[in-house]
């Protein structure tokens, strides 16, 4: 029998597989014939050794431990170690390499045919090839994460936010977690909330590195997104580049597949087990959304247009579809709130402005509307006297 139900965990762990790894977009292919503008890489992996075209490690393939977690050939973290073991197994496609492992024994305690308690835990990790750098880890249940930093990186918390400063400049963004920094060594606490679902309690938290320098967020609202992060609001972030795309989910029941990746158009399908609304950032090169001067971007939430506002509105939540657009030089950052979950489709297009540019900019024609405009007005007023 327990044979049984471990075959039933892992797979469940291959579920949250299918958003991320079908995120990682086209395969690199001969993307790096044009260097300057690539953000995507691709990992080669063999025997626990990950070289990428950004990023390099090593990770034990059954405990899913890091060693010389190194970006743009320089080393973040000399280690990342766990206070939990985990059995599992290490997978590649393209710019993501996965680690999946279930930790302690597990048992159902059940009534009336409902599970009421699950008390087993699994981690998964996974790590981009881009110039951010991200290292994602995600764990169901509790466990305790202990990064030791690299030789001329030093540490700072700022409420559930650390800073990494030094020979590489980044930020450590945690979700449901606590962090502590003693020295060289962050260590921190995940899981420690849980929430409802169904009949028990779920206990769950991520923690993300990026890379700050080429982390795509504008400036201008990273502590926003930041602060969104933190208080569980923001549920992933997607990034569109020369074709390609690669998402980071910052809730671990968030998933979202690419369903069409056009050079004006996203389609994508979103999800969550948590029905609670979220925001979904969205960042991309202009070219790839054909944003520019005569283009502005619509979105669309389940075939219906979405309410375009503020960032702080988007933040804000509600029960109703919206979003914000950020410009953030050569990207835009799209910030799109999802009110509710089951299933949903979100459209993201470039819609063209050359009507109302070619109105507003001709003379003559403003003069021949407003002469138009006072005909009808004059025929109403005589056929009113008649």
């Amino acid at each position: 029998m327990k044979k049984v139900w471990i075959l039933t965990i892992m797979m469940m762990l291959a579920i949250p597989s299918v958003a991320v790894l079908a995120s990682a977009g086209p395969m690199p292919g001969d993307m790096y014939d044009n260097k300057e503008n690539h953000y995507i890489g691709s990992f080669n992996y063999n025997n626990g050794v990950a070289n990428g075209y950004f990023v390099d490690f090593t990770i034990n393939p059954v405990t899913g431990e890091i060693k010389n977690y190194t970006v743009s050939n320089t080393t973040v973290f000399t280690s990342v170690s766990y206070a939990n073991e985990t059995q599992g197994r290490v997978t590649t496609m393209g710019a993501i390499l996965s680690y999946y492992g279930v930790g302690s024994t597990f048992s159902w305690n059940v009534s009336h045919g409902v599970p009421v308690d699950m008390n087993f835990m699994w981690r998964y990790i996974h790590a981009h090839d881009n110039p951010a750098g991200i290292l994602q880890i995600v764990v169901y249940g509790q466990d305790t994460i202990t990064y030791t930093l690299a030789d001329g990186i030093t540490a700072s918390v700022e409420n559930r936010t650390v800073y990494l400063s030094g020979a590489i400049n980044g930020l450590l963004l945690i979700s449901n977690g606590v962090a502590k920094v003693n020295g060289n060594t962050v260590t921190v606490k995940v899981g420690e909330l849980g929430y409802e679902y169904g009949n028990y309690s779920v206990h769950a938290g991520s923690v993300v590195f990026v890379r700050t320098t080429e982390w795509k967020v504008p400036k201008q609202i990273r502590n926003k997104i930041m602060e969104g992060i933190e208080e569980g609001k923001v549920a992933g972030e997607l990034c569109v580049c020369n074709g390609t795309h690669d998402f980071v989910n910052y809730s671990y029941q968030f998933q979202v597949q690419v369903k069409v990746q056009e050079r004006n158009r996203l389609q994508l399908q979103v999800s969550s087990e948590n029905s609670e609304g979220k925001v979904m950032v969205i960042n991309a090169n202009k070219e790839d959304l054909q944003y520019d001067a005569q283009h502005k971007i619509i979105v669309k939430f389940d075939g219906q247009m979405a309410k375009e506002t503020t960032v702080d509105d988007v933040m804000a939540g509600g029960t109703e579809a919206k979003y914000a657009v950020v410009d953030n030089g050569d990207y835009v950052s799209v910030l799109v709130y999802i009110p509710h979950f089951s299933t949903h489709t979100i459209d993201i297009e470039s819609q063209s402005t050359d009507v109302i540019t070619t109105v507003t900019s001709n003379p003559l024609m403003i003069a021949g509307i407003a002469i138009a405009v006072i005909a009808i007005i004059a025929a109403a007023v005589i056929i009113k006297k008649r």
